[in-house]
């Protein structure tokens, strides 16, 4: 009996110690932003200033960002961890550049040069600000 309960423990230690798998969140988000992209006709809610937007595209691709930063920062492949920044970046820029393209032939929605940007540098800030944190915390 004590037998079981112990083994029983340790099975629960070892499901709680994986981690979570952030390259489904990265996968799932993605999918996320391809099937929003797929409505026509689509408005966002109004935040009562010019060029919102881009800052919708900014946000969106921001948080898409911190999902491709943990998924490869996470992974069990050395060369993915140590360049999870430009991997990161580039996947978000293509992911862009490809989600912008197949809004052309979606009604009521256009491909955009500067959702594009605003896409990129959602990616790229955060990016940049955990390449800034990271650097910080090596010199610590």
């Amino acid at each position: 009996m004590e037998r079981k309960l112990s083994d029983k423990s340790s099975a629960e230690e070892t499901v709680s110690k994986k981690k979570i798998p952030f390259v489904w969140l990265a996968l799932a988000y993605a999918v996320l932003i391809l099937i929003v992209s797929s409505i026509p006709d689509l408005s966002a809610p109004q935040l009562g200033f010019r060029y919102q937007d881009k800052f919708y595209h900014f946000i969106e691709y921001g948080v898409f960002s911190v999902f491709l930063f943990l998924a490869l920062f996470n992974s069990q492949k050395d060369f993915l961890r140590k360049r999870v920044l430009l991997i990161s970046l580039l996947i978000g820029a293509c992911f862009g550049i490809l989600d912008e393209l197949h809004q052309k032939f979606i009604p009521g929605r256009q491909a955009d040069i500067f959702d594009f940007a605003a896409d990129f540098l959602g990616v790229a800030l955060v990016q940049i600000g955990f390449w800034v944190y990271r650097r910080k915390k090596l010199k610590v």
